[in-house]
C-alpha cells in the first residue's frame, strides 16, 4: 500500500508524478481511496493509466491525501463486536461492481448473508482477526471490521470500523440479531456501555 500526499496535486504533471508512485510501489489492480472517508465516498478501483489519473483526481476533490493498495479478489466480510461479544461473520454480495456508496444505501442492491456461508476455521480465522484488531486500536463499545477472503482462504483486514451505521437494518445491528439480541436492547448495551465508560474515565 502506499499513502499519498495530495496538497499540491494541481498541475497534470503533479497528477502523473503521483500515478508514477502508485504503479511502481503497488501496480494493477489496485484500490484509490480517501484516506478518512466513509461509506466508500471517493473509492475507485482503477484497471490501468487512464482510470488511475481519474481515480486521483477524483479522490483529490474529498480530501488532501489517499491511500492506495493492492486490489485483493474474494468474498467480502464484515465482522461486528460488542463488548467481549464478537458477533457473527456477515457476507456481502452486490448484485453489480463492488460495494460502494450506491450499493451500500439504496435497497435491493446487495445481498447480505448473517450469519455468513463460512466453514468453521474460516469463520473462526475472520473472528479472532477482527477481536485481535479491536484490542491492538484499543477500542471499546462496539465496532467493525471490515475483510476480503481471497480462494486462498487468507483472510485481508481492509479497515476497522469505529462508528459503523446504526439503522435498524444497518450490519452490525442485522449481526446482533443473528444471536438474538433485538435492535432495542442492542441500543440499550450500548448506552450502558458508554455511561460505564465516561463513570471510569480519568
Amino acid at each position: 500500500w502506499l499513502h499519498v500526499s495530495l496538497v499540491e496535486i494541481n498541475t497534470d504533471a503533479a497528477i502523473h508524478a503521483v500515478a508514477d508512485r502508485i504503479e511502481a510501489t503497488v501496480g494493477y489492480p489496485l484500490v484509490i481511496k480517501p484516506t478518512a472517508g466513509g461509506s466508500s465516498v471517493g473509492v475507485s478501483m482503477p484497471a490501468d493509466r487512464h482510470e488511475l489519473l481519474a481515480a486521483i483526481r477524483a479522490a483529490a476533490g474529498y480530501e488532501d491525501t489517499l491511500l492506495a493498495e493492492r486490489y485483493i479478489q474474494g468474498r467480502e466480510l464484515t465482522v461486528s463486536l460488542l463488548g467481549d461479544m464478537t458477533l457473527p461473520a456477515i457476507e456481502i454480495i452486490p448484485r453489480e461492481g463492488f460495494y460502494d456508496y450506491t450499493n451500500k444505501y439504496q435497497a435491493g442492491l446487495t445481498d447480505e448473508l448473517c450469519p455468513a456461508p463460512l466453514t468453521g476455521a474460516e469463520a473462526a480465522a475472520v473472528a479472532d482477526a477482527a477481536r485481535r484488531g479491536f484490542v491492538a486500536l484499543r477500542l471499546g463499545g462496539y465496532a467493525r471490521f471490515d475483510f476480503i477472503l481471497d480462494p486462498a482462504g487468507t483472510s485481508w483486514c481492509l479497515e476497522a470500523n469505529t462508528l459503523p451505521g446504526m439503522t435498524p437494518t444497518s450490519l452490525l445491528p442485522q449481526a446482533a440479531a443473528a444471536v438474538g439480541i433485538s435492535y432495542d436492547e442492542l441500543c440499550d448495551r450500548m448506552a450502558h456501555m458508554a455511561l460505564a465508560h465516561s463513570e471510569t474515565a480519568p
